[in-house]
């Protein structure tokens, strides 16, 4: 009988550290979609951001999907959701960073996993469709994708996506 070698993984390998990043800039492309004035709280290794709105509320910024969600009514009350494993699990994706890694995919500084061919362009959510990106150029490029599909019916068939430099 063989046993399974568990892979230990902390919040710490869930999050990229923001030290380096241009915070400011993280949200620009995505202004269309926020109700309020937001800063980030955290950066995920997936590149989704949690969100603080002036108002205090968090949300949640699925920028695979171009999709925001309210996770708590303030600050403290997202802090205490952080220790909850279904909620990390939910959120963070600890199992596919934990084979990411085993693929020999490990992320470098202001770097995140990405679909090479996003998901809501037609990419296959597969390992052989994941890459390491930087995430200012993911926020941007995904801000702007899902900013011109938003109002398309789904399975709208796209041909051409246009990207602008800032």
């Amino acid at each position: 009988m063989t046993s399974k070698k568990k892979t230990m993984i902390t919040l710490n390998d869930l999050i990229i550290n923001p030290q380096n990043i241009n915070i400011k800039n993280l949200l620009e492309d995505w202004k269309w979609i926020l109700k309020e004035l937001s800063k980030v709280v955290l950066i995920t290794a997936m590149g989704d951001l949690f969100i603080q709105g002036e108002s205090g509320k968090v949300y949640f910024l699925d920028v695979c999907a171009g999709q925001l969600s309210k996770i708590s009514e303030n600050g403290q009350e997202f802090e205490s959701f952080l220790s909850d494993v279904e909620f990390v699990t939910d959120y963070f994706y600890p199992k596919q960073i934990v084979q990411y890694r085993k693929d020999g995919l490990n992320l470098q500084e202001e770097h995140c996993y990405s679909h090479t061919i996003p998901l809501v362009l037609g990419g296959k959510d597969e390992i052989d469709n994941i890459e390491i990106t930087d995430v200012q150029v993911y926020l941007n490029i995904m801000g702007q994708v899902h900013m011109q599909i938003k109002n398309l019916p789904l399975g709208t068939k796209i041909d051409s996506v246009v990207i602008k430099k800032k």
